[in-house]
């Protein structure tokens, strides 16, 4: 009989990356003077996220809405498979991007799942040969709407969304890496959970 197959499941921004993935693009894609220019407008959400009068899910949406809205499907895939390809890998932590390598080398089945937004970590997720649960952007006529696309990838929603693609009790063992509470419920899976260790 053969044995169970290992599962490795990591977070992505803050977890292997060293900062947010979407900061990190929006710089690179817009320029500084833009991203100020967005944080200023912005203020009240994004202010209103750590005084617990905004939820994160809508101020995600507010700067998703802000800078995608109406843009073309063929110009969003464009723009993040430039982004993957070219800056995503430099954000990793050493002691991250090592410890992934080694779960791959292994053998190990390997999943990213993130809150942030599939097109731009796939190409990069895809180049390694590890599989990613993200979240998604709507479209409507093949343009952005800015708006999400089913739930936000986080917190019980990464479960759900791994629990859709495998039955975790066929893994062992299962090893998750995370860095906030909206990794809690995916790190709970885990026998092996590691929270900041990755640093």
């Amino acid at each position: 009989m053969t044995p169970p197959r290992p599962l490795a499941l990591f977070d992505l921004d803050g977890t292997l990356t060293r900062r947010d993935t979407l900061s990190d693009l929006l710089y690179h894609q817009f320029g500084l003077g833009r991203c100020l220019r967005a944080g200023i407008s912005l203020a009240p959400p994004l202010l209103g996220v750590p005084l617990g009068v905004v939820h994160r899910d809508r101020a995600k949406v507010d700067l998703l809405r802000h800078f995608f809205a109406g843009m073309t499907d063929e110009a969003f895939q464009a723009l993040g498979r430039d982004y993957a390809l070219n800056h995503l890998d430099r954000l990793l932590r050493p002691q991250a991007r090592q410890r992934l390598d080694w779960h791959r080398q292994a053998g190990h089945r390997v999943i990213v799942i993130s809150a942030s937004v599939r097109e731009w970590i796939q190409p990069w997720t895809d180049s390694l040969g590890i599989e990613l649960l993200a979240t998604e952007l709507e479209r409507r006529n093949g343009r952005l709407t800015g708006e999400l696309d089913g739930p936000n990838c986080r917190g019980a929603e990464k479960v759900v969304r791994l629990q859709s693609l495998l039955d975790p009790a066929d893994y062992h063992p299962i090893h998750a890496y995370g860095d906030t509470d909206g990794d809690t419920e995916m790190l709970a899976l885990a026998d092996h959970a590691v929270y900041r260790g990755l640093r």
